[in-house]
């Protein structure tokens, strides 16, 4: 399904990633669990990798583990950043955006996606409280360092809400090669 840009009022360079590719990339979470509802992709040439962002509009209803805290917290952080990361993953494998994960085709990603993907390291703060239920997020590379066993990815993940609300956070991907080593 072709979304045209005007309608969605994108910028140059900003794609809207297909809501079926979207349901297909979080089929592994519960229904309930599903927090990212659409995703904008977005490149700029100039900036090489560090210039492959993906934005996401968000929503919990409810709180997968626990009772209503009245704000998003350490945990939906965790999850939202997955969730955005994934779709950014998939459609830059799908669309062959980043040359140190060329051993991945788009079938390869969904096959390995919770097996090969792998948070190293973690750190998340909240300068000011973020309505869940309903906020975006943007989410980038700032480096890749690729090594025989493994590809890291050095990633930064921000939302905020329409009242001021924001997190921010640096997390590092590892991703496993695709192909097993013999």
């Amino acid at each position: 399904m072709e979304i045209e840009r005007h309608t969605l009022n994108l910028k140059p360079g900003s794609i809207a990633i297909d809501p079926d590719f979207i349901k297909r990339v979080l089929n592994p979470y519960r229904e309930h669990t599903t927090y990212l509802k659409h995703a904008v992709f977005h490149i700029e040439p100039d900036k090489v990798i560090q210039g492959l962002k993906v934005t996401g509009d968000f929503a919990i209803a409810q709180s997968c583990y626990i009772d209503d805290t009245g704000h998003f917290n350490a945990v939906e952080y965790n999850i939202c950043y997955n969730q955005l990361g994934y779709v950014f993953l998939g459609h830059c494998i799908k669309n062959q955006l980043i040359p140190e994960l060329k051993d991945y085709t788009e079938e390869t990603f969904f096959h390995k996606q919770l097996t090969h993907i792998l948070i190293v390291k973690i750190n998340s703060s909240f300068s000011r409280l973020l309505n869940a239920k309903g906020f975006s997020g943007i989410w980038g590379i700032t480096a890749i360092k690729k090594t025989a066993q493994c590809t890291f990815l050095y990633t930064y993940c921000n939302f905020h809400d329409i009242n001021g609300g924001s997190s921010k956070g640096e997390v590092v991907l590892g991703i496993l090669p695709a192909k097993e080593k013999s």
